[in-house]
């Protein structure tokens, strides 16, 4: 009759082994929808300019207002990426890969940047560097995944002007 205890620590047991296993999971799902949604829209390393941010925005996760977005889902599975954008002056840019778990892998902002100008090539894990015309090369810790470029806002006057420069944001198979 004392049989509730156990059921107890079983019920225990199962839900830890249901926590984990959705922690562990979980952002892949993400991730893996993301990438579907923006392949089945642009197709891959293809920038897809976002329209401006409002209440019904959900291109990219939590968008703020102040902010435009330019994002690009990557397989560099076959070949090299190359990522490049304008810098625009007296406002806040930057430039963030993320892994197929959503790790973020690689940032570089505005006051990182020497140049008004951004280029990067993305390889694959394990891949064997090879000349790549002078560029930084970022290793991606998986074949797949998403690039982000964010263009700050700072006054509604420069929106047409911020909005032009970050559509020159390209992302480019090598």
């Amino acid at each position: 009759m004392k049989s509730w205890p156990y059921l107890l620590v079983a019920t225990l047991i199962l839900a830890g082994i249901v926590h984990v296993g959705a922690i562990l999971s979980w952002p892949t799902f993400v991730m893996s929808r993301l990438v579907g949604g923006l392949e089945s829209q642009v197709g891959f390393s293809t920038a897809l300019h976002a329209p401006r941010a409002d209440a019904s925005s959900r291109t990219v996760v939590r968008p703020s207002p102040d902010l435009i977005y330019t994002v690009c889902a990557f397989d560099v599975s076959e070949r090299p990426l190359k990522i490049s954008s304008p810098v625009p002056a007296d406002t806040y840019f930057s430039l963030s890969m993320f892994g197929d778990n959503t790790d973020n892998f690689f940032v570089v902002n505005d006051s990182q940047l020497e140049k008004d100008s951004v280029s990067v090539v993305l390889m694959r894990p394990g891949s064997e560097v090879s000349e790549l015309g002078g560029a930084p090369v970022v290793i991606a810790p998986s074949v797949r995944g998403v690039i982000l470029f964010r263009t700050l806002i700072a006054s509604e006057d420069r929106f047409e002007e911020l909005d032009a420069i970050r559509k020159e944001a390209t992302c480019e198979v090598m």
